[in-house]
């Protein structure tokens, strides 16, 4: 008995000496973009900058970076992230907000592009949302390109995309071959959210890592995608009036899309942990520009 359990405490300390030399020594893969996430990252922001105004937000992350601890160091593979983040508003927008993650700041090298552009209390649109990912440890590369809309009975995508419904199935067209389905996943880390989605969510898987010639044509289309889109959300968002009578209710329908992101989101909680006292900046001020105690 007593050999066996010297030999099972070997065994033990060999498997936690090896698991210390793999945490020690990993590094995650790098995937090229093919710099369309610099692209898509700078082509957002000049839609943005030449329809509205700059939200002060933007001297915060100039020249950002947020330092990284255990194991994010590791499953970013370095010890800080740069982040980019440009903000803007209008009379119909509260945020129009673009961010990139850089590993290491000044490197190049780009993980991750958000999009997320909210209108007014009052405004009848919907949220455009969109994340663009690199693979990770053991996570596919996805796009997700969504108008999120907070109250059915009250803002019609008909009516909000008008005549232009047309380029937003074109856009659709253009991704067809790339979307995921109920059985690779399709919708599954974001159960909550089926309330809000629409029916032109684009939830994309990216082709195998090994073949390089898919994964470009998988990244031109994704961008030609948003480059389709943004710019027709911006032009019917411009046409609305603010509805005083709605602002309320779409101020609490609202309130209720961003609880229900900031309880159950997986992206959040670990945004949590990454960006620590810097979260709310980056998240609820960044991107929501919404007046909510989470605490309560």
């Amino acid at each position: 008995m007593k050999k066996i359990l010297k030999i099972f405490s070997a065994l033990i300390a060999l498997l936690v000496i090896v698991i210390v030399i793999f945490v020690a020594t990993y590094k995650p893969r790098q995937y090229t973009d093919y710099t369309m996430y610099s692209e898509l990252f700078n082509w957002t922001a000049a839609q943005y900058e030449q329809l509205l105004q700059p939200r002060a937000i933007n001297e915060f992350f100039t020249d950002f970076a947020q330092p990284l601890g255990f194991p994010f160091s590791k499953l970013f593979g370095g010890t800080d992230l740069g982040v980019q983040l440009k903000s803007y508003e209008n009379t119909q927008l509260a945020a129009a907000t673009v961010s990139l993650f850089e590993v290491p700041p000044g490197s190049g090298y780009h993980n991750t592009v958000t999009l997320n552009l909210l209108p007014r209390s009052g405004v009848r649109a919907p949220v455009m949302h969109v994340d663009f990912l690199k693979p990770s440890a053991g996570v596919p590369g996805m796009f997700i390109l969504d108008f999120f809309n907070v109250d059915k009975d009250a803002i019609s995508y008909e009516e909000f995309f008008g005549e232009d419904i047309a380029v937003i199935r074109e856009a659709m067209a253009k991704v067809a071959q790339y979307q995921r389905t109920e059985e690779q996943g399709r919708g599954k880390i974001s159960r909550y959210l089926d309330p809000f989605k629409s029916p032109y969510r684009l939830e994309l898987n990216e082709p195998a890592a090994d073949d390089e010639a898919a994964r470009q044509a998988y990244y031109a289309a994704a961008l030609d995608a948003v480059k389709m889109v943004l710019p027709v959300y911006l032009k019917r968002i411009s046409q609305l009036p603010l509805d005083e009578g709605f602002a309320k209710a779409h101020e609490e329908a609202t309130h209720h899309l961003v609880r229900e992101l900031h309880e159950k989101d997986f992206a959040v909680k670990m945004g949590r942990n990454i960006f620590k006292d810097n979260f709310y900046t980056y998240w609820q001020d960044g991107f929501w520009h919404v007046d909510i105690d989470f605490a309560k």
